[in-house]
């Protein structure tokens, strides 16, 4: 079992917008460990929390980003068949879209954050919803001094809520999908690592840790890859889970994020592509890992 979410987990560190080999050499084993805690999750029960959202606001009209949402609605669906209980975090300008992708599979309650909230706000907030576990998919984190920097190192710590001040809550089991070193869980890679994997890197290098991290091409195949390793670990729910990993539900799913206002995350447009990938590019990914699940 353990080779097969070692093959999972580097299937996705194929690239998407940048080589993320670095980063995944820097985890490898932390897939098998976030899996292992979200099947228990399942089997007790569990409320699990998923945190999301990027706004893109160089964009030629200011969006939410497909890339995080598309894969946490996917990623909310397979908890559900598990039996756990999903539920969304997010901030105001990525609520639409977030909601809309979520609305497709019919699983995951969203909870909103006010962009202006502080720390305290946040924590306070996500200790409410009762969770046993959260894990944050594409989400920016601060870096060493304690600002939120896009890939382009723009700091936009002023227009994201701080939705990291929830893992630092006692008592959660925590875990993290990335895919370019600004995200909350990139604290789990050095930050020598993140200089000399990404661009600018040395200034974007969020450090906010969590139990376990998925590195991936993009965060909505780290978001598959955790569906496909589920498959493996809970078989006899195997069947539903490896349904999820289908181009068509990645495709519907993209299409209302993009009906929502979404937009790829690299060029700043709405359209068929995640991270500058094309949808028909990483459809043999899927097909990868519905294999795997199943072998």
């Amino acid at each position: 079992m353990s080779s097969r979410l070692t093959a999972i987990e580097r299937a996705v560190l194929r690239p998407g917008a940048r080589d993320v080999a670095g980063l995944g050499a820097a985890v490898a084993g932390q897939l098998a460990e976030l899996a292992g805690g979200l099947a228990a999750a399942g089997s007790a029960g569990s409320r699990v929390g998923l945190v999301t959202g990027v706004h893109i606001a160089w964009a030629p009209a200011p969006a939410a980003e497909t890339d995080g949402p598309v894969g946490v609605a996917v990623l909310a669906a397979a908890l559900a068949v598990l039996g756990a209980e999903p539920v969304v975090v997010t901030d105001d300008p990525c609520a639409d879209v977030t909601a809309a992708c979520l609305g497709v599979l019919g699983a995951g309650r969203l909870t909103v954050v006010p962009v202006g909230a502080d720390d305290a706000a946040v924590a306070g907030r996500v200790a409410d919803l009762g969770l046993s576990h959260l894990v944050a998919v594409e989400r920016l984190g601060p870096n060493a001094e304690g600002r939120v920097m896009t890939m382009r190192a723009v700091d936009v710590t002023r227009t994201t809520a701080p939705l990291h001040a929830a893992f630092t809550l006692p008592g959660l089991v925590t875990g993290a999908v990335g895919d370019g070193g600004n995200e909350i869980g990139m604290g789990n890679v050095p930050a020598a690592v993140v200089a000399a994997a990404v661009q600018h890197g040395e200034r974007i290098a969020c450090r906010v840790p969590v139990g376990a991290l998925v590195a991936a091409g993009t965060s909505n195949w780290g978001c598959y890859a955790l569906v496909a390793a589920l498959a493996v670990l809970v078989p006899d729910r195997g069947a539903a889970l490896r349904a999820l990993l289908d181009p068509a539900v990645d495709a519907a799913v993209l299409a209302a994020a993009t009906g929502a206002g979404g937009i790829d995350g690299v060029t700043g447009l709405p359209g068929d592509s995640v991270d500058g990938v094309p949808v028909n590019a990483y459809a043999d990914l899927l097909a990868d890992l519905r294999a795997r699940a199943r072998a």
